[in-house]
């Protein structure tokens, strides 16, 4: 039986494409000490185990965290999640604003586009009407240490009928919004937007790469005003012990020790 030489030539160019790109590849990883392939980047503790007291917040033993369908799972692109709801105790919890949700979204790797209210709430139905952002200034982070925080805040109109599942107190009140803040971390650092969530994602030097995003609604219509208020009070009680349960950048970057060599004597 006799074979055309024609008949696989294309495959055979293909491989000598595909081993020369992979070749040139490796060597620019070497050359430059480039890391295109992330490691996957480990939690320090799983979002679970994050505490049910922050502060002055407190998840209520009757209320559980939020299971999400696994058609929406394959949509957010991650089983990394934490959603569930604390009440602010210095105020009775049928007041406006005295209930926020956390919703913490982790990537450990493989960078995703990241999913947020502007995309989602809209997605269902909701009108934005402010979009702004929201500077906190001495916050508290897991290593002692205080810094300014910038979220990105969102405003949305009150639906007829409650389309995203939130508790709707004095629906149609002039001057009461849904209100939402997140803010991602990424490799160690905080952003606002989305689409800077791919700029600082691939830290050519780095082993690793992970983004985070970390969202806060208040649940019922509140003003703004109030909303500022609530997710300013939950962040600066939050984020030390989120950044417990999130990679630890500066550990993970470290530099290897060298062994120091004893001579024989």
């Amino acid at each position: 039986m006799k074979y055309s030489t024609q008949k696989y030539a294309p495959v055979a160019i293909a491989a000598v494409i595909f081993f020369v790109g992979y070749g040139a590849l490796l060597w620019a990883q070497s050359a430059f000490h480039l890391v295109l392939l992330k490691t996957r980047t480990p939690l320090q503790q799983p979002l679970n185990d994050l505490p049910r007291t922050l502060g002055p917040f407190h998840m209520r033993g009757a209320w559980a965290n939020e299971k999400l369908s696994s058609e929406v799972v394959q949509v957010l692109g991650t089983h990394h999640y934490l959603i569930r709801r604390y009440w602010y105790r210095p105020m009775s919890r049928s007041m406006p604003g005295a209930v926020v949700r956390l919703n913490i979204n982790y990537y450990p790797t493989n960078f995703a586009s990241p999913h947020v209210p502007n995309v989602c709430w809209e997605g269902a139905g909701l009108v934005l009407q402010k979009d702004s952002y929201l500077k906190l200034h001495n916050v508290p982070h897991a290593d002692g240490k205080k810094g300014t925080l910038t979220l990105r805040f969102l405003s949305f109109a009150i639906p007829q009928s409650n389309v995203t599942g939130l508790p709707i107190a004095a629906a149609g009140n002039s001057g009461l919004y849904l209100n939402t803040a997140y803010v991602f971390q990424v490799d160690g650092k905080y952003v606002p937007n989305p689409a800077q969530v791919s700029e600082l994602f691939w830290q050519k030097h780095s082993k690793y790469g992970y983004d985070a995003k970390i969202e806060v609604d208040v649940l019922g219509a509140t003003s703004p005003k109030l909303a500022r208020k609530q997710i300013a009070r939950f962040f600066r009680a939050a984020l030390p012990a989120i950044e417990r349960c999130l990679p630890n950048w500066k550990k993970l970057n470290a530099p290897t020790p060298k062994i120091k060599k004893v001579s024989a004597k």
